[in-house]
């Protein structure tokens, strides 16, 4: 029996466009929204020809407009971080959506994303900087995710924004690395170059809290939230523990992230959970940061307790806070202080980076920081800050400090736990980390930080950062230990996801 045809019927959004809809033996069928109604029912007349005579095929998600598929596939990512959210957000609102918003995905076009992603470094931010080549190359990554998702949906056929293949080995035999041209990548620094630019940070801001947490970072490698998280209390279960005879130890277990304006404690980066063991001389620098830690911090109070807190009931004890009680921003950080120290020039302000004015004594001078109106900087200076390691980014004390264990032949599975991450393969199962591993790792660490210190005696023995200047003057801030002695167990920490498995 021949099959009947189909009466379509018209549909109207709020955007006043139209569509046409059918049924087929039960089934409901509908094409994309056009602007004409005529041409929505010629597209409906079409399909459903097509459909009677066996040779249809499902066209309409292929006009479906990217907005309408982002909303879909939203919903499709399951339980991840928020940071990552707020990631997507960012790319999505900020660079996606403004250039391809109302487009339908069958329209996109390769050539057209090659060229939006090569635009987006010659675009200014809010900041007034060009946007940095990773950002386009993280908003083009995530414009294949999204389109290779509707590719699977069979949304689409293909996916226009996949890279072409080869290129990386095409870039190469016509001399061109990976990095060119404008794509950071990390500064790993020296030693006695970390220790200055913490030095020069604490000259900057007036803090010595800056020293021993420019300090921290570069010797122990932490994330910028998983730094701003750093607490030291009194009580036995405090994550900072700061052992007389054995490995003082900081259990990390959480980090602070802003999201949406407000900092909240959250989870390692992809459950990173960790304890980090301290050599003797951070042992000192952080019993230092305890006693003078201030009472807390500035976040706005919730059930009596900062909100940064979250969940957690235990008492706030930051010890790398501002100025003012509140936690620095990593960019708002690298730009007063991190930037300036170690390149001797602040941020560009206006197209122009202006030198660190410092006055000639003590070394390696102090900056002017404000004039007057009869006086100006440039006026009362003696000269300027040289470049001492180039642009230095936080996250860049991260590949240093990964880069120095690798320096020094340290067992791998140390390394990696010592980052937070995994072992591959089958090590993973059968590689562990023993206490002789742990005190090897304390004596590299504590060697690179005498070696340190002694270039920096060799420059001047004294120094304008009363921290730095009693240990330059042999005032330790902290007793002799002997490494061979430290044999304490470390703790086993738990995350708090699992406290509940058995």
């Amino acid at each position: 029996m021949k099959q009947r045809r189909p009466k379509p019927w018209e549909e109207t959004n709020r955007q006043g466009r139209s569509r046409y809809v059918w049924r087929i033996e039960g089934k409901r069928y509908w094409t994309a929204f056009y602007d004409d109604p005529e041409e929505a029912r010629a597209d409906a007349t079409t399909q459903i020809t097509e459909q009677l005579q066996g040779t249809w095929r499902d066209k309409s998600g292929s006009q479906m407009p990217l907005e309408e598929w982002i909303d879909v596939w939203v919903t499709m990512l399951g339980d991840i971080e928020p940071t990552t959210v707020g990631k997507y957000k960012y790319l999505v609102e900020g660079h996606i959506l403004p250039q391809f918003q109302g487009r339908p995905l069958g329209s996109l076009s390769f050539e057209e994303i090659e060229a939006w992603e090569t635009a987006i470094t010659k675009r200014t931010s809010a900041r007034g900087r060009p946007f940095a080549r990773s950002v386009a190359q993280s908003a083009r990554s995530l414009l294949i995710t999204i389109l290779g998702d509707a590719v699977h949906a069979r949304k689409i056929d293909w996916n226009p924004a996949e890279r072409r293949r080869g290129r990386r080995g095409q870039m190469r035999a016509s001399g061109r690395t990976a990095s060119q041209p404008g794509q950071q990548t990390a500064n790993v620094i020296t030693p006695a170059q970390a220790l200055c630019v913490a030095e020069r940070c604490v000259l900057l801001s007036g803090r010595d809290i800056d020293f021993v947490m420019n300090v921290f970072a570069a010797w122990t490698g932490v994330r910028w939230g998983e730094l701003m998280a750093v607490e030291g209390g009194n009580p036995a279960n405090a994550p900072l523990q700061l052992a007389q005879d054995g490995i003082s130890t900081y259990a990390l277990d959480w980090q602070l992230r802003e999201l949406g304006g407000v900092v909240r404690k959250s989870a390692p980066k992809e459950g990173s959970y960790r304890v980090l063991d301290l050599p003797p001389f951070l042992t000192g620098l952080m019993q230092w940061a305890v006693d003078n830690r201030p009472d807390t911090c500035s976040c706005p109070q919730l059930d009596g307790h900062p909100a940064c807190k979250g969940d957690d009931p235990t008492p706030a004890a930051y010890l790398f806070l501002g100025p003012k009680g509140g936690h620095p921003r990593r960019s708002n950080y690298a730009d007063d202080f991190l930037t300036p120290a170690a390149e001797g020039l602040h941020p560009a302000r206006q197209g122009t980076r202006r030198p660190v004015y410092v006055t000639a004594n003590p070394w390696p001078g102090t900056p002017i920081r404000k004039g007057n109106r009869r006086d100006k900087a440039v006026d009362l200076a003696e000269g300027t800050w040289p470049d001492l390691t180039g642009h230095l980014k936080p996250h860049d004390y991260r590949h240093t400090h990964a880069t120095w264990l690798e320096d020094a032949r340290l067992s791998k599975v140390i390394q990696m736990d010592r980052r937070g991450h995994a072992m591959p393969g089958m090590d993973r199962v059968y590689t562990h980390v023993t206490t002789e591993m742990r005190e090897q790792l304390c004596a590299v660490l504590e060697d690179l930080w005498d070696k340190a210190v002694e270039q920096r005696h060799a420059m001047s023995d004294r120094s304008a950062v009363p921290l730095l200047d009693a240990i330059l003057t042999g005032r330790e801030c902290h007793p002799e230990r002997d490494l061979d002695t430290q044999s304490a167990t470390r703790p086993v920490r738990r995350s708090p996801a699992r406290e509940a498995e058995p």
